[in-house]
């Protein structure tokens, strides 16, 4: 088990995905600086319940997803009243066991890492998930996250694919919790062709 900063958001993130982030917050900005200075990363989680924004007004605790993926900052720049623009890039999964928000409001968790899908080659009838995924890649904003991802292997096309459509985050957090790489690529398979009907 390990101990370690959570950054809630309302969105699901894959490893091997990327998000811009505007960063305003005293509690992220010292979380950002922190990770830069100790190259480090923090964990992305989902909010079920609750606000990206601190609100002192807000009566009860976020909530989030018990399944998260950790990451390290890609890129950075300094924006105009006091903000950052940051890009991260998810690393692994892990499995959050328990967490507690400081007197500063940075949320922290007890984490313990999911392994790592095998690496395997995806399947010969992927052909059309790897057309739908060339397509995605040239969206302008897609571009501009500059992925490299060697999408011939299963895991890589399966979380990039999950990360790129626009579906719904209860959808894309039931293929983040998937284990098998295979199984994830069926289930993308099986809920395009639901929604092509």
């Amino acid at each position: 088990m390990e101990t370690i900063a959570l950054f809630p958001l309302s969105t699901v993130l894959f490893p091997g995905g990327r998000l811009p982030l505007q960063i305003f917050e005293p509690r992220y900005v010292d979380l950002i600086s922190a990770s830069l200075k100790n190259d480090s990363g923090f964990g992305v989680v989902c909010l079920l319940q609750g606000a990206e924004v601190f609100d002192q007004r807000q009566m009860s605790p976020p909530s989030f997803t018990t399944i998260g993926t950790y990451v390290k900052v890609i890129d950075w720049n300094s924006l105009p009243n006091n903000r950052l623009a940051v890009t991260v890039e998810g690393v692994k999964k892990f499995r959050l066991l328990s967490s507690y928000q400081q007197a500063d409001n940075l949320h922290r968790g007890e984490i313990e890492w999911i392994a790592p899908e095998q690496a395997e080659a995806a399947p010969a009838d992927c052909g059309e998930l790897k057309s739908l995924l060339s397509q995605l890649n040239n969206h302008p904003q897609v571009q501009k996250l500059s992925y490299d991802v060697d999408i011939t292997e299963a895991p890589a096309l399966g979380y990039l694919l999950a990360q790129l459509l626009p579906i719904d985050n209860k959808l894309k957090y039931q293929l983040l919790r998937l284990e098998d790489p295979l199984e994830r690529l069926q289930s993308i398979g099986d809920l395009l062709e639901h929604l092509s009907r």
